[in-house]
């Protein structure tokens, strides 16, 4: 009868015991893992958030692997062995205890390393207009001739904006640039921007030079760009052309008046030139009338006028 004596050993991997010993080993490497892990991120991110914000970042720290917590000896650790520590003649436990942690904690001092992040340029982390850049590289240090130029080109990039301001309109204020809520522009019971009204537009162009025909133009402008303004001026157009085509209308009727004045004025003056008393049957009968009276008046002729008959 053979002896089942495997599962009582003490290193058989199917032993209950063992595999208890395994998962509970295992789960506290992870915990450990992920707690390394959370601690390094938070490492990292505090680097980044100093950096967005123009500080020093914090240090990083590269230290050589942990001693063992678990109080075994650094002979354990690996191949490289170190002397083992012996108590000096006159000392007692503890002075031996407190002597070797000092050494240890000395050792751990030196191998310790501190590296500090070394910035490659001296150039600042934001640019002029206040971004983030990622790649800063030295920039020259401007004179006071470029100074004053770059001044000069900011004040006009800054009036250049106030003028468009003018005749823009921002989310902020639906109602109106710089009116408020007091008088929106669908308040007036105006259909549209007339042309007489007056004109908020500076007498100055962008230069500072004065330019007193500017209201002029900036009136004509909006016109011209008004749809409603276009429509105006179509129905102006539409209501000439209706005039000037009732005006031709009433010249013909007076003119065709005229004629039938005239023309009746001749039929009265000369009737025979008329029409009336007409007729086709009457334009027949009058050759056969003229006949009759020829021959009517060839045999009316006078006797003493006749020749008398030759008598032989």
């Amino acid at each position: 009868m053979p002896l089942h004596l495997l599962g009582k050993k003490s290193w058989n991997v199917y032993n209950a015991d063992n595999i208890e010993k395994v998962k509970r080993d295992e789960a506290i490497a992870q915990a450990k893992e992920e707690a390394e892990e959370q601690r390094m991120q938070e490492i990292d991110a505090a680097r980044r958030i100093a950096i967005l914000r123009g500080e020093t970042p914090p240090p990083l720290e590269i230290a050589d692997e942990a001693h063992d917590e678990s109080g075994r000896e650094p002979r354990e650790r690996g191949p490289a062995r170190e002397k083992r520590k012996r108590k000096r003649a006159g000392e007692n436990d503890t002075d031996f205890e407190m002597r070797v942690a000092k050494e240890q904690k000395i050792s751990a001092s030196e191998d310790t390393q501190v590296v500090l992040r070394k910035p490659t340029t001296e150039a600042p982390l934001l640019d002029e207009s206040g971004h983030i850049d990622l790649f800063p590289s030295e920039r020259p240090k401007a004179s006071k001739d470029d100074t004053k130029k770059i001044q000069a080109e900011k004040e006009l990039a800054k009036r250049k904006k106030e003028y468009a301001d003018n005749y823009t309109v921002k989310f902020s204020d639906a109602a109106g640039f710089k009116k408020g809520l007091e008088s929106p522009w669908y308040s007036s019971g105006k259909a549209g921007l007339a042309v007489d009204e007056p004109l908020d537009v500076p007498s100055k162009d962008v230069w500072g030079n004065e330019d007193p025909r500017r209201k002029e133009r900036e009136a004509t402008r909006i016109v011209s760009n008004d749809p409603l303004a276009a429509m105006r001026q179509g129905a102006a157009k539409v209501r000439q052309v209706a005039k000037e085509r009732k005006q031709w209308q009433e010249e013909r009727e007076r003119e065709m008046a005229e004629m039938e004045k005239a023309s009746g004025r001749r039929r009265r003056d000369d009737p025979d030139d008329g029409l009336e008393g007409f007729s086709l049957d009457k334009s027949e009968e009058r050759p056969k009338s003229r006949h009759r009276d020829e021959r009517k008046s060839s045999h009316d002729v006078h006797p003493r006028l006749v020749a008398p008959p030759n008598v032989n």
